[in-house]
């Protein structure tokens, strides 16, 4: 998918707003563990992943990573806070597997910004409708049990579930690896 089908889902698109959009787009490729954003650091681009899965991720006062997110196929990544309100990054990105991104940089976001009526308010939209979804499923998992709410992550994210490391799904769910072992080993021989 190209950038101007994407928005041109939450937003019509003229033929010459399609254009800009393809014109300053450019596709950029992040093997395995490549950081697109790394902790302290100034998030100057966003992209849309047309495939792979990177996570978000940061370290807890003792030291352990903690993962609070993944984004894969027709999703922004990037850190919204630091691209928009210029600030350091508080936790990284890196990519689970290899992905490819339309990139966007900030030259050709505040270019959009100007040049598309409503860009801003359509991103909103779509960052809104991303964040609803993840607070959703956060809020969906209190109160059950660990087996509940892998099995609960491996049904709403099963494209995920497939492609990225166990432990950073243990990390996501607030559990042990051991734990998550455990438990897929007895989900498993039913």
């Amino acid at each position: 998918m190209i950038l101007s089908e994407f928005i041109n889902q939450y937003k019509i698109l003229t033929e010459d707003e399609k254009r800009l959009l393809d014109k300053h787009t450019e596709q950029a490729n992040f093997k395995a563990k490549d950081y697109f954003l790394q902790s302290g650091k100034r998030s100057n681009q966003v992209g849309l992943i047309t495939s792979g899965v990177f996570r978000y991720f940061f370290y807890n006062p003792e030291g352990e990573e903690i993962t609070a997110h993944f984004m894969a196929e027709n999703e922004f990544v990037g850190n919204a806070t630091s691209f928009f309100e210029f600030s350091l990054s508080a936790g990284s990105i890196q990519a689970e597997t290899d992905c490819t991104i339309l990139l966007i940089n900030r030259e050709s976001w505040d270019l959009f910004s100007v040049q598309i009526p409503h860009w801003e308010n359509t991103i909103q939209k779509i960052l809104n409708e991303v964040l609803i979804k993840k607070t959703s499923f956060q809020r969906s998992l209190i109160n059950i049990d660990s087996k509940s709410a892998y099995l609960k992550f491996i049904n709403s994210y099963p494209n995920i579930a497939q492609r990225v490391a166990l432990n950073h799904i243990a990390s996501y769910l607030g559990m042990t690896p051991f734990s998550l072992s455990r438990i897929r080993k007895a989900i498993a021989s039913l």
